[in-house]
């Protein structure tokens, strides 16, 4: 059984307005980029810049709204967004942090292999199988599912070292950015790592109503920044990725600093 999808509920307003929002986006996306497909995929790339937001943020919703509105920039430069990476580093941020408040299946864990050798074969690149290896270690470390965990993990070392030893397929695949990109980014990481400490302090509940263990919560958040790190130097992603990833970061840093600045104001 697969746990690590969340359900939407249309009759809460947030969720409403963050569709409407991504058929807008898709539909403008179209216009200016005169591909419907081309639309469709920025639609897609604003809601899951909110979706990464829930995950990273989930007490603050208005966070992933400011997000989203971040990652609009996409229907004005917009070459490639791939769509599937997002999607991946979604179940890997749930199998660590358990905010879906269901048990961790075996089927969770090896789907999730597969699509990590999916992307690691069908771009050439063992990056995403290390990314894997690090969401299994924060597993392991708090006690889902350990034995499988360490099993799936033990295979993705085993694909790697074959490749590496035998065949040679997968590489590190390197977009060169600007210095000012690298720079920018670098700096946005160490902010967010910053952020997300104290963000894990706030209580959150899961999908069920039960209390999410902050170390979970901070080792998906920690998850999240290394993985844009590494596929920013190692991953080759495309810059529509990019855009998406940072206004994930962006929105939560931004939100949390205007929060405290606002209820510093109001208690004066």
């Amino acid at each position: 059984m697969f746990t690590l999808g969340r359900n939407m509920d249309f009759s809460y307003k947030t969720n409403q307005m963050i569709a409407l929002s991504s058929v807008l986006t898709a539909a403008i996306g179209w216009m200016l980029t005169r591909n419907v497909l081309s639309g469709v995929y920025i639609g897609f790339g604003v809601f899951l810049t909110w979706a990464l937001v829930r995950e990273l943020d989930p007490k603050h919703e208005y966070a992933a709204f400011l997000a989203a509105a971040f990652s609009f920039l996409n229907v004005f430069y917009y070459e490639n967004v791939q769509l599937l990476v997002v999607v991946w580093i979604l179940v890997l941020m749930r199998i660590v942090n358990g905010i879906t408040g269901k048990e961790l299946t075996t089927f969770d864990i090896f789907s999730v292999l597969g699509l990590t050798t999916y992307l690691s074969l069908n771009n050439g690149n063992s990056i995403y199988l290390m990314v894997f290896i690090l969401a299994m270690v924060f597993s392991v470390k708090a006690g889902a599912k350990t034995r499988e965990a360490l099993i799936a993990g033990a295979i993705s070392i085993g694909v790697i070292a074959v490749d590496r030893f035998f065949i040679n397929y997968l590489s590190f695949n390197r977009i060169d950015y600007s210095n000012t990109v690298s720079l920018f980014l670098i700096v946005l990481i160490g902010l967010s790592l910053i952020t997300f400490w104290f963000l894990s302090k706030d209580e959150t509940e899961d999908d069920r109503g039960n209390k999410v263990n902050r170390s979970k919560q901070l080792a998906s958040q920690i998850l999240y920044s290394a993985t844009v790190l590494l596929l920013f130097f190692f991953g080759g992603a495309s810059f529509n990725n990019l855009i998406i990833y940072l206004s994930a970061i962006s929105g939560v840093i931004i939100y949390f600093i205007g929060s405290k600045i606002l209820n510093r104001n109001r208690s004066n």
